[in-house]
């Protein structure tokens, strides 16, 4: 089989990779899956304030719609089987983002996360996640946390940090609104235009709490 690339990966697994973010992700590589079709995602959006309410992603799939059926491919191959490694690319790049768009599924879509940083082990890895629950069944059956990976735990709800009882986690991500950064004198270090000078959440330099003003 021909080597696995980001520039040939869809003939070979079908999968879809974004290469040509704008914005704060502008520089920056990722692989997500869909919103509209995640049975947490849909359920998290029926709890009121909770960011999942007001979701980017979903606004964004529903501006634009070419982006959908990708997505949802992704979502279909990723939580269906663990793919072998040569259906994985290898990648040249210094940041990689697990769903910049999407949330966890299932373990298996965990494992073919954990396989794609086993392959990559130079790139740095981050994963956003509020369903922390399928990396634990993951790491349960076997399959061990990439060195090159920081899992991030988003928190559910506006101004509420999340409670953190998982030990693979790296950092927790909060969204506060401006009025209760004032009142509680909050500390907002995801300030950066642009997430590939900022490395914060992607490297391991012991900052556990990641806080960002509400847009």
């Amino acid at each position: 089989m021909k080597k696995c690339t980001l520039a040939n990966v869809r003939k070979i697994s079908g999968l879809h990779f974004t290469t040509r973010h704008s914005g704060k992700m502008a520089g920056m590589v990722s692989i997500s899956t869909s919103v509209t079709t995640n049975e947490r995602c849909a359920k998290n959006a029926q709890i009121k304030g909770s960011v999942c309410e007001k979701c980017f992603a979903a606004k964004h799939m529903r501006v634009f719609t070419n982006n959908a059926a990708p997505l949802e491919e992704n979502q279909r191959i990723l939580t269906a089987d663990v793919l072998p490694l040569e259906k994985l690319p290898t990648i040249n790049s210094l940041y990689f983002r697990f769903e910049a768009f999407g949330d966890l599924n299932n373990a298996i879509q965990v494992k073919n996360y954990f396989n794609l940083c086993y392959k990559n082990p130079r790139v740095k890895f981050a994963l956003w996640t509020k369903n922390p629950d399928y990396i634990a069944e993951a790491i349960a059956d076997g399959y061990e946390k990439p060195d090159n990976l920081n899992i991030v735990l988003s928190s559910l709800f506006l101004n509420q940090e999340r409670k953190n009882p998982f030990p693979f986690v790296d950092k927790i991500f909060t969204v506060y609104t401006p009025d209760h950064i004032e009142a509680e004198n909050i500390d907002i270090n995801c300030g950066a235009r642009n997430c590939f000078d900022c490395g914060l959440c992607y490297e391991k330099n012991g900052v556990k709490i990641i806080n960002e003003k509400l847009k």
